[in-house]
């Protein structure tokens, strides 16, 4: 019998500090489904252990407000199992599922086999809603979305983006206004061509050259769009099947070393305490090895003996595997050290900008500029930098990686621990092969 059991997310609304009800769906131990209600509750009136609504006896407009929002919920409830009761548990999937959820909240689409020009950025905002499962995640498709939006200005002469009409040479040209949209403005960020766009579609930064990764990202994060629009039936049309995506071209993984590492723990940054926080901070993540997205959701419940636990949200929806790693004796002090029982998050975390501006002042404060060789992403040539003028929060999961793998060669029992999937292209992406490496091999020549 199909039960459907309810808790909130973790993350809350930045403008109400609501958290979202979710559902987790079971048809049987095989046939488990986690799904978003989109319908937000503050967790002072949520009771976990009973998983509904908390009521205040007050009579009042809160009291309204909470019965409307439980009749809300047991409405969905049940419109959920009513529509799933009669069905083969292999035809319920996650998609029908997010699909009643959305009928249910915006009515079912009268004109989804008749799509018109008008509803594409509707349809391209359902699919975000529906299938994006992260904030930061969801925030890139809807940079991706104004992207659209400019090039359709740009294409002008009542061009309009349109679901069954694109074309494969739409989206060549779509490419070729992201490699040359920097070219609308001058140096000091002033518009000097297609002012119109920008008074219509506003950027919150002024568009910088792009490189073939990023324009690679954009463009497969399109595509992505159009699968699932192909998929839920919305169109038949697939202007990717002709279009080949820009080859992505990554240089050698670089990361400071276990001794740069303990070298930067151990400097004394007492003129700038601040700085000393954020350098723990990088020091724990180098530690774990962990997504910084997936860093700054952690919690204190996600200490789980002398281990972080957590599920990593890129693979949340293929596999939702646990991710646990051990904490070194360096961790553990980090975690002592900033043990506060009035805050939420694991440690005292700041914006990802300010965190990575802190990151590369810490490393040349503390003498860490070794040179290394970097691909230029807008060019493709290499280029020499000090490390601290390159690094990021991203290179904290790669000194956890690249560090392991010198010394233990194991890609599969490594992954394990940063959430990658059994055989991932991309962990290569993290682990370099050095030549002490090498001479450890042909050793076995002799």
């Amino acid at each position: 019998m199909a039960t459907i059991r309810k808790s909130l997310a973790r993350k809350k609304q930045k403008d109400s500090g609501k958290q979202e009800v979710m559902f987790r769906l079971s048809l049987s131990r095989e046939n488990v489904f986690r799904i978003k209600s989109q319908i937000y509750c503050e967790a002072k009136y949520w009771d976990a252990k009973k998983e509904k609504v908390l009521i205040p006896r007050v009579h009042g407009k809160v009291q309204a407000e909470l019965l409307s929002l439980q009749k809300k919920l047991d409405e969905l409830s049940s419109c959920l199992l009513e529509q799933i009761l009669n069905l083969p548990a292999e035809k319920v999937n996650k998609e029908l599922l997010e699909h009643i959820v959305h009928v249910f909240h915006f009515g079912e689409d009268e004109n989804k086999d008749d799509e018109c020009e008008d509803d594409f950025v509707d349809l391209f905002k359902t699919f975000i809603s529906v299938r994006v499962k992260t904030s930061p995640r969801d925030r890139e498709f809807l940079c991706v979305l104004r992207m659209l939006q400019r090039y359709e200005l740009y294409r002008g002469r009542g061009y309009k983006l349109s679901l069954d009409k694109m074309t494969d040479l739409d989206v060549l040209k779509f490419e070729e206004f992201l490699k040359i949209e920097y070219t609308f403005f001058d140096q000091n960020g002033k518009c000097i061509k297609y002012a119109h766009i920008y008074k219509k579609i506003p950027v919150t930064r002024i568009p910088k050259q792009r490189g073939i990764n990023g324009i690679h990202g954009t463009m497969k994060m399109f595509r992505t769009f159009y699968n699932w629009a192909v998929k839920t039936g919305r169109t038949e049309n697939n202007p990717f099947k002709k279009y080949q995506l820009p080859a992505c071209v990554y240089g050698t993984p670089f990361f400071i070393t276990t001794e740069e590492r303990n070298r930067l723990f151990e400097f004394d940054f007492s003129d700038s305490p601040q700085l000393a926080v954020q350098r723990d901070i990088f020091v724990f993540q180098s530690c774990i090895g962990i997504r910084t997205g997936d860093f700054y959701k952690l919690t204190k419940d996600n200490v789980v003996g002398d281990s972080i636990e957590y599920i990593a949200n890129k693979t949340l929806n293929k596999t939702a595997r646990t991710v646990s790693v051990p904490l070194i004796p360096q961790a553990k002090t980090i975690l002592e050290r900033y043990r506060d029982e009035n805050r939420t998050e694991l440690l005292p975390f700041i914006s990802t900008v300010h965190y990575n501006k802190s990151i590369r002042e810490m490393l040349k404060r503390a003498g860490i500029n070794r040179i290394v060789t970097i691909i230029n992403p807008v060019t493709r040539q290499s280029e020499q930098h000090p490390i601290y003028e390159v690094a990021s929060s991203y290179m904290a999961r790669r000194n956890f990686i690249g560090n392991l793998y010198k010394k233990v060669k194991d890609a599969s029992l490594i992954g394990c621990m940063t959430g990658h999937t059994e055989g991932s292209r991309a962990f290569a992406r993290y682990r370099a092969i050095d030549s002490e490496m090498k001479k450890e091999v042909v050793k076995n020549l002799e």
